[in-house]
């Protein structure tokens, strides 16, 4: 009975303070409560109960009273400071000190590398003056520097910030675009096991022959040339051993820094900071995984096989048998990529390249608007021309998806602005966004217009900054730009500078308007009208079907004289549940305040049966309520820190 007694109150204590508070409690914390309320328990029956002849029964509800205040008070200090589930269980404290001790060591490191490169404290001025400039083309340099010094995650993360040209400014993207790290290649003696661990059957049942010098080595992973049993030549792509914890490390202090950046710098909070660096990680993590590189490349092959031959590339096939998280095993192809700059295109007729750069470009707008699968990240390094005079995509870690309606959206935009319509080019834009109440419409609609004079008049030439442009105005009106129109939007950007390469004469605006007329054409078609009417037909079925039930109810509420409209107050979720938590919350405290009055005045009172020489029932009960008014002004405490 003895032991069973505590087991039985601290239940209770889990059980009455998870009602209390709303959240689930974990059984350490419920047992320290129990503790800390006995303890306060065994401290007042010392002082009021052991050895004291005038002790009454009536005192029990009183000292039950104190274990459960003690308890609920240490439970709400607990997780209002350490929230539950912010630390680890006892039995994984030993990894997560040493994840800590390494996190603070890449701390320091990566500390003594941005003072070395000047890089604290790191500010953007976004002025267009000349020396806001020069300045912020020093802080591009000394960033890229400072990431590639840094090499693990951080190599990884400004190569794909350098694709973000809705966010950074264009000297920032200049810089970063040339990231690279030179990574000695991992020795055979390690990579070996790697390949032996993710092949279902013995290495010498699958491969006849791996070179065991690596055709090319990265950050992630490095590429050997690899001949099947079948004879099929294979690149054989490796993840390096031990770059999940560096990458996973890396990530995480990553997205602690854009955190406390987005808690602490105004330019950090409007440029998103934090919401990139949780994109940015989410990325890398995809590419650290073979597997998400292997189902994206199954999803692009089926892609490419849709469109027409004059916007088709070649995707590399790839053995999903021998594919793992580990190991992606994918079908050889010789050439150079567009990265090796005008050797790789010195033997092609200026027809051929042009061809070439018109292709890639169609390809990646077909992608894009009809297929809704398109590679997310073609910079020149990603793009390979072939012996036989074709190109072909490389590295599949970045694949951007997108719905019928979003297509649909972004094919309207694109239109509008090949087309310079201003007011089209507006029109589907504000399609993308959620408008505030106080939203400028004229005043946001003339500044994309000027844009529009300004980018696609005569003379006008389009880069890669231009959807910076057009983010930076929309931004500036509160409207916040969604994922689904920056990522294809920064695959085109990015593409846009693969195509200079190919072609340095290339006209985006010429070729964007080209592709649109030739979608118009084909929309207008007969075949393409009758389809587009039937889909139509289909859709509006549903609502064809009971509208004259519908007219007949209307008609005939409005010849009985029933017609009337039924407006609904607080038809909001999101109203309701404000609404709610501040009545409850408003409740618990009117109902602490009147406990607390009803203590003090039972407490103050003299009158009442006598349980003791120097206690009342009348008192007894005060000290019941004033326990009931702290319980109660402890939840109140609670959630208003919480919603904090």
């Amino acid at each position: 009975m003895i032991v069973l007694a505590p087991i039985v109150t601290m239940l209770l204590i889990g059980a009455l303070s998870r009602r209390l508070l709303g959240v689930r409690v974990g059984i350490i914390r419920i047992l320290i409560a129990g503790l800390l309320g006995l303890a306060a328990e065994i401290g007042f029956e010392s002082q009021f109960v052991w050895g004291n002849a005038q002790y009454s029964p009536a005192l029990i509800p009183v000292q039950f009273a104190i274990v459960f205040f003690t308890a609920t008070t240490f439970l709400v200090l607990a997780e209002l400071l350490v929230p539950q589930g912010s630390l680890s269980r006892p039995d994984q404290w030993g990894s997560s000190v040493r994840r800590t001790l390494q996190r603070a060591r890449r701390y320091s490191e990566l500390s003594r590398i941005a003072f070395r490169h000047k890089l604290i404290p790191f500010t953007i001025d976004p002025a267009s003056t000349e020396t806001a400039s020069r300045e912020r083309a020093r802080q591009a340099r000394a960033l890229a520097d400072a990431l590639e010094e840094a090499g693990g995650a951080f190599v990884k993360i400004g190569q794909l910030l350098s694709t973000r040209s809705d966010i950074l400014p264009v000297e920032f993207i200049h810089a970063l675009s040339k990231l690279q790290q030179q990574v000695p290649p991992v020795p055979w003696e390690e990579i070996s096991p790697v390949i032996d661990a993710a092949l279902p059957l013995p290495r010498s049942a699958v491969f006849t022959e791996i070179a065991e010098k690596p055709l090319a080595s990265a950050s992630i992973g490095q590429v050997h040339l690899g001949i099947l049993a079948t004879g099929e030549r294979v690149a054989v792509k490796v993840r390096r051993p031990g770059i999940v914890d560096l990458i996973e490390r890396d990530a995480d202090i990553a997205l602690r820094v854009a955190r406390r950046l987005s808690e602490t710098s105004g330019w950090a909070r409007q440029m998103g900071i934090e919401d990139l660096a949780v994109s940015l990680t989410q990325s890398l993590r995809d590419e650290v995984d073979y597997r998400v590189e292997a189902m994206n490349m199954t999803a692009l092959e089926a892609t490419n096989k849709g469109l027409t031959a004059d916007t088709r590339v070649r995707i590399p096939r790839h053995t999903a048998e021998l594919c793992t998280e580990d190991v992606l095993v994918m079908e050889y192809m010789e050439g150079r990529t567009l990265a090796a700059g005008p050797t790789a295109l010195a033997e092609l007729s200026n027809e051929t390249r042009q061809t070439l750069a018109t292709r890639l470009f169609r390809s990646t707008l077909a992608q894009i608007m009809d297929a809704g699968v398109f590679h997310s990240d073609l910079h020149p390094g990603n793009v390979l021309l072939t012996t036989d005079g074709n190109l072909a995509l490389l590295d599949f870690g970045s694949v951007g998806r997108l719905d019928s309606t979003i297509r649909a959206q972004i094919t309207d935009v694109l239109l509008a602005y090949s087309r310079g319509d201003a007011t089209a080019f507006s029109d589907a834009l504000l399609a993308f966004v959620e408008a505030p109440d106080d939203l400028d419409e004229f005043v946001l609609r003339q500044q994309i217009g000027e844009f529009m004079a300004r980018h696609l008049g005569p003379g006008a030439a389009l880069d890669a900054s231009a959807f910076a442009k057009v983010v930076s105005i929309l931004t500036a009106h509160g409207l916040a730009v969604p994922a689904e129109l920056t990522v294809p939007f920064r695959a085109i950007a990015t593409v846009e500078g693969t195509l200079q390469i190919l072609w340095p004469s290339f006209d985006l605006i010429e070729a964007s308007t080209a592709y649109g007329e030739t979608r118009a054409g084909a929309a207008r078609t007969p075949a393409a009208v009758a389809r587009s009417a039937a889909d139509e037909l289909l859709s509006l079925l549903p609502l064809l079907r009971k509208l004259p039930q519908r007219i007949d109810r209307i008609t005939g509420n409005l010849a009985a004289g029933r017609l009337s409209v039924n407006v609904r107050l607080l038809a909001d979720r999101r109203d309701r549940r404000v609404l709610r938590d501040f009545v409850n919350l408003a409740a618990i405290a009117f109902l602490a305040g009147v406990f607390g009055i009803m203590a003090a005045m039972l407490l103050t009172s003299t009158g009442g049966p006598v349980v003791t020489p120097t206690l009342t029932l009348f008192q007894i009960f005060g000290y019941l309520l004033l326990v009931g008014c702290g319980v109660l002004a402890l939840r109140v405490f609670f959630d208003t820190f919480r919603r904090r």
